[in-house]
């Protein structure tokens, strides 16, 4: 080697000039002052974050190592400038490193991250703006929903960490502690954070736990334990990371309980309906932007469900979508989802709300906010929370098997929900019936100022015989019923959709039978003897043909057409419902068509509250009466009206026909004949022709006197 040193004299001075470079590069790794790079380094850091960060210590870095790393004595990075709190992130002592030989390889691969006294404070204001999206000076959200990118860390270590969160959307304000030890099974060994706070005003607790953060293997999976409680919100979970801190795919299994699951928007932002108390357990498959929960089940008050759930992030407006199901629903358990408080019906207080009811401050923290005591209410008055269904999109298929009404015979319930844009829609929505159906669709318009609704609902061939109970000896109506409802109207509440609504309320007795009892009304104080009557066996009276029809405007319903027509009785009603205060004044009228001695004719009353209604009979007499024909004669317009309206095919029905008919021809044997004026010359001199109005328009006086005693309230 001399002797080639020696014969090649470049090739010496070559080498020569190589060492003293590379003692050079050590000496200067070695005793250079790196301080001279804190403020371009600090400058840097500021320019891809977009907070302006200060390193206020020394700073250390060691090159002469595969792991090249850097030590900063010291840094803070503020938070923008409309956040409560100026700083964003502090800390003593910074330490990272770099795997020197994965970085010529193309790979980020951090040996070591070790952080001294951290203080994290991270915000959200209620206009979304967020501390913790780095790259803008405004906290903007960025455009990409994808998780962050964060490179592989061997080892870990956090010591006297302190965390400090404040969410205007979530409601959220905690402060805790942040530890990651080398040690496992101490008391501050491995991966904690604990903290303490509130969630929308009520006490929240999250204790995280997770093995040392060391020695960590990217193909191996990270387990951590999570527990968190608000209020009555209890949360566990156990999350398995394929690979360590890839927060783009990861599982979690996990177990749910609470009073309200509405009240899990303030963890996860969804616009979850409001339910009676709750217990879920999932197992959840996160991959980039999508949520996937399979297994889902659990149960809502006492009704079991299962199925399906996704969640997608990366667009404008998560959407949600989801196959549920249950085996059996009690419909109890509805009725949070509607505004009602999570209790049978028959809990609720027998008071009625006073007139002109002032509504209640609305109470915070669940997708419906009341408006009014639900017991006042048989609509409930529980505002729909419009931010957050225009905040997220939803595509829901629910089927429950099996039913459990008290009142009501039912034995499924099914609906496909869709939530774009702020518009939900009900489409279809069936309830199925031992016999017969109630189905249609509901549109909600969230997306306005005022939600703006549409209910479209039919009722298709229900067996009244159905409706029954134990105390009765037969059905009071037997026959097959067939309606529509159709209403329109504005509020973000049941109840001030109702007092708005325009519309009509129909429903068609083709053919069936009446308890004779029932279908004669006159002559009977039914808060007293009509129970009695009825819990007794009667002959039945033969329906020829019945019509309820209710026309809505601006939240009154006023009856157009009232009446059944049987073998013996003709039964015709007037009145309105203020659906507002949701006041009666109704009236039903038995006219017998046989004479019946010692039988006192007065009308049936309905007054009260929809809730809470008041039946009784007229005190007073009546006058003498018209025949059963012109009182037809009257409703006969309306009622052909309502019978194409229900069904097209009902107008066509053999026995609904036949009464119009029948209606018409004795309406046109009764019309009297129009008076004849005297002549000119025998006239008396101040005496005025006699008038005679068409029964269409002005009855006869005995109708006249008829319709005068029952309520017409009207607005």
């Amino acid at each position: 080697m001399r002797n080639f040193l020696a014969d090649h004299p470049k090739t010496r001075g070559s080498l020569i000039v190589l060492g003293t470079l590379v003692l050079l590069i050590v000496l200067f790794a070695l005793f250079f002052d790196w301080n001279h790079f804190r403020p371009a380094l600090a400058r840097l850091i500021s320019e891809k974050t977009g907070r302006p960060t200060v390193i206020r210590g020394n700073l250390r870095v060691h090159l002469w190592s595969f792991e090249p790393s850097a030590e900063i004595d010291g840094l803070t990075m503020d938070n923008p400038a409309w956040a409560q709190h100026a700083v964003m992130f502090t800390a003593d002592e910074l330490t990272v490193s770099v795997s020197l030989g994965r970085l010529l390889r193309g790979q980020v691969v951090v040996p070591q991250i070790k952080v001294v006294r951290p203080v994290i404070d991270l915000e959200r204001d209620t206009k979304g703006r967020a501390s913790w999206e780095l790259g803008t000076q405004q906290g903007r959200p960025q455009k990409s929903s994808q998780p962050a990118k964060i490179p592989t860390i061997r080892r870990l270590v956090i010591e006297s960490g302190k965390i400090r969160v404040s969410d205007g959307i979530r409601k959220l304000k905690l402060e805790g502690t942040l530890n990651a030890s080398a040690l496992a099974g101490q008391e501050s060994g491995g991966f904690q954070l604990k903290c303490t706070g509130s969630l929308n005003d009520k006490p929240f607790r999250a204790d995280l736990h997770g093995g040392p953060l060391i020695d960590l293997d990217p193909d191996h999976p990270y387990q951590m334990t999570a527990h968190l409680t608000a209020a009555d919100i209890k949360v566990d979970a156990r999350t398995s990371f394929p690979k360590p801190f890839d927060m783009a795919r990861y599982s979690v299994k996990f177990e749910v309980s609470g009073n309200d699951l509405a009240d899990v928007f303030y963890l996860t932002g969804l616009a979850l309906p409001n339910t009676p108390p709750y217990r879920l357990s999932a197992d959840v498959e996160h991959r980039g932007t999508l949520f996937r929960m399979d297994n889902l089940k659990g149960k809502l008050g006492s009704s079991d469900i299962e199925g399906m759930v996704e969640i997608e992030t990366s667009r404008k407006r998560p959407k949600f979508t989801a196959k549920l199901r249950s085996d059996t629903l009690n419909i109890v358990d509805l009725a949070p989802t509607l505004g009602h408080p999570a209790a049978p019906a028959n809990t609720l207080s027998a008071q009625t709300p006073p007139a002109g009811t002032k509504p209640r401050a609305a109470a915070q923290g669940t997708a419906l906010q009341a408006q009014a005591p639900a017991s006042q209410w048989l609509f409930p008055d529980a505002d729909l929370q419009v931010d957050r269904v225009r905040g997220m999109d939803a595509d829901v298929a629910y089927q429950a098997r099996s039913v459990v009404a008290p009142k009501m015979p039912m034995k499924e319930v099914k609906f496909h929900l869709l939530l774009n844009g702020g518009v939900l829609k009900l489409d279809p929505l069936s309830f199925v019936l031992d016999s017969g159906t109630f189905d249609g669709n509901v549109t909600i318009d969230a997306a306005k100022d005022v939600p703006e609704s549409t209910i479209d609902m039919g009722i298709v061939d229900v067996d009244l015989s159905q409706f029954t109970t134990a105390k009765l000896k037969q059905p009071p109506i037997q026959g097959s019923m067939t309606g529509r409802l159709k209403i329109h109207g504005y509020g973000a509440s049941v109840h001030k959709l109702a007092a708005s609504a325009d519309g009509t309320v129909s429903v068609a007795l083709p053919s069936g039978q009446m308890n004779e009892a029932f279908a004669e009304l006159t002559g009977i104080d039914v808060s007293k003897g009509l129970g009695l009557l009825l819990s007794q066996k009667q002959p039945n009276a033969g329906i020829r043909c019945g019509v309820i029809d209710f026309q809505a405007q601006k939240g009154t319903l006023d009856a157009r057409s009232v009446f059944i027509d049987t073998t013996n009785v003709l039964i015709t009603g007037r009145g309105h419902v203020d659906l507002g205060d949701e006041r009666l004044d109704l009236s039903l009228q038995g006219d017998p068509k046989k004479v019946r001695f010692f039988r006192l004719r007065t009308p049936i009353t309905l007054h009260g509250t929809l809730l809470h209604p008041e039946i009784g009979v007229k005190a007073e007499n009546l006058a003498a009466q018209a025949g059963v024909a012109v009182a037809l004669g009257t409703l006969l317009t309306p009622f052909a009206a309502a019978l194409a309206y229900i069904d097209p095919g009902l107008a066509k029905n053999k026995d609904c026909t036949a009464v119009v008919a029948e209606v018409q021809a004795d309406v046109n044997d009764q019309t009297p004949p129009a008076a004849q004026a005297p002549p000119p010359d025998t006239a008396a001199p101040h005496a005025a022709p006699p008038q005679v109005a068409p029964p269409q328009v002005a009855p006869p006086q005995a109708a006249s006197s008829r319709a005068s005693s029952a309520p017409t309230g009207h607005r």
